[in-house]
């Protein structure tokens, strides 16, 4: 986990339907690229390119999240034409197994313009607590939330709350904790393109 205080830089990867793997068939895939590079963790989307519905298959996908922790989900299939999205966000996605064969039909595997930072930690044990973060929107469009959990340590699995003063920006913006929290992190809700800072310091 990163330690505070804590200055870092992402500039974050457009959405790519195609990132991770193109026109990927039959019933054992290859991830031709891990991950967008960018430091943070998308959201997977797998695009069905046919018009036969898959919907009742399910793929598990093998990963690490935002602070290189071991990651799995299991999702539907996309049904006709259609293209459905990971609930967790990977870092880097390893594998992406169909429950059967999608014989000569495609899938495209890519990620979304969604995601989030990795977890920075702080002490919850300091008293008395006081936390501070800031989120400066560089360059380019984006929303974003602070969040924050009380897990320790923290993962992807962990449960995240919004900060109030951190919720739904699009401009740089601060905000500070006074009661113990374990972890912060950026949640990208969208972005065009975008390069922001996450600074966080604890007292």
């Amino acid at each position: 986990m990163n330690r505070y205080p804590s200055r870092t830089t992402f500039t974050l990867a457009a959405a790519s339907l195609t990132g991770h793997a193109s026109n990927v068939t039959g019933a054992s895939w290859t991830i031709a690229t891990a991950g967008a590079a960018d430091g943070i963790a998308h959201h997977v989307t797998i695009r069905n390119d046919s018009v036969t519905d898959h919907a009742a298959k399910t793929i598990v996908l093998v990963g690490t999240g935002a602070n290189g922790e071991a990651l799995t989900e299991t999702l539907a299939a996309p049904g006709t034409s259609a293209t459905v999205t990971s609930t967790k966000a990977f870092k880097t996605l390893t594998s992406a197994t169909p429950s059967a064969t999608i014989g000569a039909d495609t899938f495209d595997i890519g990620w979304a313009g969604t995601g989030h930072t990795p977890w920075v930690d702080l002490d919850p044990s300091r008293l008395p607590f006081g936390a501070s973060a800031a989120v400066y929107l560089v360059s380019g469009s984006c929303n974003f939330d602070g969040q924050h959990t009380f897990d320790i340590p923290p993962t992807e699995n962990s449960p995240a709350f919004n900060l109030s003063a951190l919720t739904g920006k699009t401009a740089s913006t601060d905000g500070g904790y006074t009661t113990p929290v374990s972890a912060v992190r950026v949640d990208i809700n969208s972005h065009t393109s975008g390069v922001i800072t996450h600074v966080v310091l604890q007292g």
